[in-house]
């Protein structure tokens, strides 16, 4: 049994003296194949150690892209030699610099930001019929609000190339102006109204029989709602030749001759109340011509609208020409 045993032992350490040798002699052949190269790779020189044959064995192994525009020196299908130079160039293309590119190369970053803005505040009138017609008032002061805008914001390089919103808060509400506007109408305020306005160098004081001042009133008027002035004074003197207390059977009333049943709207609306005084009944009968002449869309149908048909017009216009030319009536 011992002899046996000693029989294995040396039998293993024969096999493994063997496999040292072999691998040894191996170590040995490879190192004798190792090869040291200096590859110059668009101007950058590295020493490389290869295995490889040949110049395009040894760009396989390393991975080497060489393009048809490329110059390769010695040609690839050359044999690789201990302490050779491989020299790799190209008069049209440049060397992939991946440093150049990892320092030329910014990511793109996303990020939450916030931005707070002003809220306008809005101007609200507010009607009173308590406070006299033209008296405006501020009884709010607006104040604006404020509200924080929530944005995904991409940047590159430190600019800003794409920020979208994504949300809105509001911190605090805007409050609006308040203004009281006053509509009550009076006789007093809308004449007066009328009276302050001034007197331009297109007034003209016609030889006719009606005061110089109410001639003023006339003019005011007719500024105020558009009309033609000599237009207005022809119309008092064809319905009742300035005459403040003409009277048609009751129905049609003073210098203009306006009709009892405006009466209602007169009043509510311009404050209205006696169509015998000179005022009142210019200032209800310029209304009343305004308002037909923007109705019907030319002068002449605001005079069929308010006297009449073809012959009223054809006399208003024609005292309208009477008077300018003479300067009176």
């Amino acid at each position: 049994m011992k002899e046996d045993k000693a029989y294995i032992i040396r039998k293993l350490l024969t096999m493994v003296s063997l496999v040292l040798i072999f691998a040894t002699a191996g170590l040995l052949a490879i190192t004798t194949q190792l090869k040291t190269i200096t590859l110059d790779y668009y101007g950058n020189v590295k020493s490389i150690k290869t295995l490889a044959s040949s110049v395009e064995g040894f760009l396989l192994q390393n991975k080497i892209y060489v393009s048809d525009e490329a110059i390769v020196e010695p040609g690839i299908d050359s044999r690789v030699k201990n302490g050779m130079t491989l020299t790799i160039t190209s008069d049209t293309e440049k060397a992939f610099d991946v440093e150049s590119i990892r320092e030329s190369y910014s990511p793109i970053v996303a990020s939450v930001k916030e931005e707070v803005e002003s809220i306008p505040f809005e101007e609200e009138r507010v009607n009173n019929a308590d406070v006299d017609y033209g008296t405006n008032s501020v009884i709010q002061e607006g104040v604006e609000g404020s509200k924080a805008i929530s944005y995904i914001v991409k940047t590159s390089k430190d600019k800003v190339i794409q920020k979208d919103e994504i949300g809105t808060e509001v911190l605090a509400e805007a409050q609006n102006r308040v203004i009281e506007v006053g509509t009550k109408v009076s006789r007093s305020n809308v004449i007066n109204s009328i009276m302050s306005d001034p007197v331009d160098e297109g007034f003209v004081n016609y030889n006719i029989s009606l005061a110089p001042e109410y001639q003023q009133y006339a003019y005011n008027l007719c500024n105020r709602y558009g009309i033609d002035y000599a237009l207005f004074i022809s119309i008092m003197f064809v319905e009742s030749t300035f005459n403040p207390n003409a009277s048609n059977g009751g129905m049609y009333i003073g210098l203009c001759q306006v009709a009892i049943s405006h009466m209602p709207s007169l009043s509510s609306s311009l404050g209205i109340s006696n169509l015998y005084d000179p005022y009142d009944n210019m200032t209800a009968g310029a209304y009343l011509l305004s308002y037909y002449i923007k109705n019907n869309g030319s002068v002449e149908g605001g005079l069929s609208s308010y006297g009449g048909g073809a012959s009223y017009i054809n006399l208003v216009l024609s005292t309208r020409e009477r008077l300018i030319a003479n300067g009176g009536l």
